[in-house]
């Protein structure tokens, strides 16, 4: 079983391959921790945005690990873009999830989804939240900050007035659409970069030329996606409730070589992600 991690540079340790809750319900989110946490996860993924932070709590309460051995990720969501806001939001979290820390918080997005990608940055209303979240950080309701989506400049920007400097970006980078300028900006900056939807929320796993590599190695196409991120140097969390996936999730103990890694970086760029293309980090947009 997988189970390396990452040591950021305050000492706490973030496992390299986390469950992502992405639509799932409070429900179904405390089963998948219960489940996740059985197969030997100990790293679960969630935000404001995903209205399940009660449920990851519930699981938490109820998986039967202690507190201390998980690490525990949420987001403030892209629209709180104040100081007041985010700190508001912050208690909030804590509260839902019944924890007294959070290991890892980050800004889910540069811009309210609504205007994801658009000419407005938003840079001070970042300066702003971020300036909550390392107030979190000292208090000891956070043990690390970071953020998500952010791209070169957006990142530049948060360096300019930060006093703790972002330790993670998490963005979407999988087999078919890896930024490799962001990921090795980030990784110049010493800011560990997470992949969320290594899998392409699913829309390369009927990928012809993937499945060829994927049964050279004797590994499923999601477990090529995963090791593939991995040897990048990221963090993966693949998102699902299916407790056989999360077992086959961390089964991805081998190598690909140079030459196929070359390969995969050059993929044909994934197009369409199915029923879930309207999401803006999909290529969408939100009206």
């Amino acid at each position: 079983m997988f189970n390396q991690t990452h040591t950021f540079s305050n000492g706490v340790k973030i496992p390299l391959v986390g469950l992502g809750t992405w639509l799932l319900d409070d429900d179904q989110a405390a089963q998948a921790v219960r489940d996740a946490v059985s197969a030997g996860y100990r790293h679960i993924d969630t935000a404001q945005a995903y209205m399940n932070e009660a449920g990851i709590g519930e699981g938490i309460r109820s998986c039967g690990i202690a507190r201390e051995e998980l690490f525990i990720t949420t987001k403030v969501a892209a629209e709180a873009k104040t100081y007041d806001e985010a700190a508001k939001s912050i208690d909030e979290s804590l509260t839902k999830m019944g924890m007294d820390y959070i290991d890892l918080l980050i800004i889910h997005s540069p811009q309210p989804w609504k205007e994801f990608r658009e000419e407005k940055r938003y840079d001070k209303e970042n300066q702003a939240v971020w300036k909550a979240m390392e107030d979190a950080y000292k208090e000891g309701k956070v043990k690390a900050i970071g953020l998500s989506n952010f791209l070169q400049d957006d990142i530049e920007n948060i360096l300019e007035s930060c006093e703790i400097k972002p330790m993670v970006n998490q963005i979407l980078a999988h087999v078919s659409n890896t930024p490799i300028d962001l990921i090795e900006f980030c990784q110049e900056k010493d800011i560990l970069v997470e992949a969320y939807s290594p899998i392409a929320h699913g829309a390369v796993l009927n990928n012809k030329e993937v499945k060829v590599m994927a049964d050279k190695y004797g590994v499923s196409v999601a477990q090529l996606c995963l090791r593939y991120d991995i040897q990048l140097g990221l963090v993966v969390i693949p998102k699902t409730a299916n407790p056989e996936h999360m077992k086959n999730n961390l089964e991805i103990d081998f190598e690909i070589s140079e030459e196929d890694m070359e390969t995969l970086k050059n993929v044909e760029q994934i197009q369409d992600y199915g029923e879930h293309s309207y999401f803006p980090v999909f290529g969408g947009k939100l009206t």
